[in-house]
């Protein structure tokens, strides 16, 4: 019996035009509408203005280049494998991506789909030459190293700030993460945006209630949860405190509640195991929702209830 082979579907040939990726990272001091405006002018001004195709349409990530899962990205390249757009134009080569190993791959599985690819800010350069690749492969390079480079800064930032009583991070449940202009005789040290914590007005009294519900020491960490519960509260993230099941089960959610008793910005100290700055060493410039005092007698509590509550899902 002749055995049929099976021929592999080939793409479609690609439709005349331009595919534009913009893409961003994510670092909150970034306003990506701006940046993806700049890379649209080079764009237009280096390539686009010059060519007779048609704009596809655009593909935008804010996402760093080291993730390949990034949306926008992975919904251009199944695009490109349906044949909508025969050239895929990026502001630089790192824009498009900054693994090399998966950014090249990317290229070459384009290429065979009969798609150029080209960088806003070197025109004539042709990653599939010889001596373009080097290029392009070099810029990946650079841009990896300069990510690297950027982690070390961040690193060194977080824990000059956490050292002088600063707040690094997303600020907790009854506290507010606010930024604003740095007054002029401190911008040579923290730069012209200043970020701290505040009290959150909407939610701080929540957590001044929960502690003064511990300290009474009467109270199991599900019963704090019942009682806050019953005032109409929840979490900060939309949980309430207690669950209640289709029939009727109550379910009082604990494992935040503890961790909170256990944190000690609360108690308006700055604690940080990577940097090594151990509780009661530096004193945070936030103001304290529990008194320090307070907060030990909690963590005592805290011990003796160690066991008596059922551990939340």
């Amino acid at each position: 019996m002749a055995l049929t082979r099976q021929k592999k579907s080939t793409p479609p040939p690609p439709k005349p035009g331009w595919a534009v990726y913009l893409r961003t990272s994510g670092d909150e001091n970034q306003k990506p509408e701006l940046s993806r405006e700049r890379q649209r002018t080079m764009i237009q001004m280096s390539l686009l203005d010059s060519s007779d195709l048609p704009i596809y349409g655009e593909y935008i990530d804010v996402l760093t280049g080291k993730d390949p899962r990034r949306k926008a990205y992975q919904r251009m390249l199944s695009d490109a494998r349906a044949g909508k757009f025969s050239h895929v134009v990026v502001e630089r080569a790192d824009r498009f991506g900054r693994d090399d190993t998966e950014a090249l791959r990317a290229i070459d599985e384009l290429q065979s789909f009969g798609i150029a690819v080209r960088f806003a800010n070197a025109p004539d350069l042709d990653p599939i030459d010889p001596d373009g690749r080097v290029l392009v492969a070099l810029t990946f390079t650079l841009a990896r190293r300069e990510s690297a480079l950027m982690g070390i800064r961040v690193k060194g930032g977080l824990k000059a700030k956490r050292q002088s009583g600063g707040y690094a991070g997303r600020a907790p449940d009854g506290y507010l993460n606010v930024r604003g202009q740095t007054e002029l005789d401190k911008r040579s040290a923290m730069g012209r945006i200043s970020h701290w914590i505040e009290p959150d007005p909407k939610r701080a009294h929540i957590w001044r209630e929960a502690w003064a519900l511990l300290l009474t020491r009467s109270m199991s960490l599900s019963d704090i949860a019942e009682a806050l519960s019953a005032k109409g509260y929840c979490y900060r993230n939309g949980k309430p405190f207690v669950v209640v099941s289709k029939t009727g089960k109550r379910k009082p959610l604990i494992d935040i509640l503890r961790r909170a008793f256990q944190d000690w910005t609360y108690a308006g100290w700055v604690v940080s195991e990577c940097d090594d700055i151990a509780p009661k060493t530096i004193r945070g410039n936030w103001e304290p929702l529990v008194s320090t005092e307070d907060f030990e007698v909690g963590l005592a509590i805290l011990e003796q209830l160690h066991g008596s509550d059922e551990t939340a899902a």
